[in-house]
């Protein structure tokens, strides 16, 4: 008991101290806080990014971008689980669109690919560029729920950023920060 009660006391003691010279340092190269929204105030809504093959989500401030480190693990290969450095518009790509659409979840089919396994893509036939935009990191493939695959592509075009695919019978589109062009998929 006697125990106990000395070591409150000497944390209340220590509580109370003024802060030392190395306190205030290392406080000062913390990450700086937002103060919390005033009540009343509606938070900004999330987008939350999900991986279809991987089952990982990853939650985007409209606005702001996730760290490099955090895109390019969310959009790595699923099959060599190999991150590859991707191009840091593709979040606020998918942002754009589920903005646009209203909705609060993007389901991204495909992001980083590997180079052998884009080569093993196209040994089975699969519909897969030699040189894709995947596997340079620039290029993104996804659908919204409750958005039609029609709809999607139709605004992808509007956006001239870059090369869209439309994939209707697997519900998907493909973007890319390439060149602007068009084409039509299985």
């Amino acid at each position: 008991m006697i125990r106990g009660g000395l070591v409150l006391v000497a944390l209340a003691a220590t509580a109370s101290a003024e802060p030392s010279k190395k306190d205030r340092e290392r406080a000062g190269k913390s990450t700086t806080h937002r103060a919390p929204p005033r009540p009343g105030k509606q938070p900004a809504r999330l987008v939350n990014l999900y991986n279809g093959w991987t089952h990982e989500w990853l939650a985007v401030e409209p606005g702001k971008q996730p760290g490099q480190g955090a895109t390019d693990r969310f959009l790595r290969d699923h099959y060599t689980n190999s991150p590859g450095k991707m191009e840091p518009r593709l979040p606020e790509i998918l942002v754009a669109a589920a903005k646009h659409f209203n909705s609060d979840k993007v389901i991204v089919v495909s992001g980083f690919r590997h180079p052998k396994y884009n080569l093993i893509l196209r040994k089975k036939g699969h519909q897969v560029a030699r040189d894709s935009h995947h596997t340079h990191g620039n290029a993104v493939d996804f659908n919204i729920p409750k958005v039609t695959t029609e709809q999607l592509h139709a605004w992808a075009k509007d956006q001239k950023i870059g090369g869209v695919g439309l994939y209707l019978g697997s519900g998907f589109i493909h973007m890319d920060t390439g060149p602007i062009r068009f084409w039509s998929g299985e």
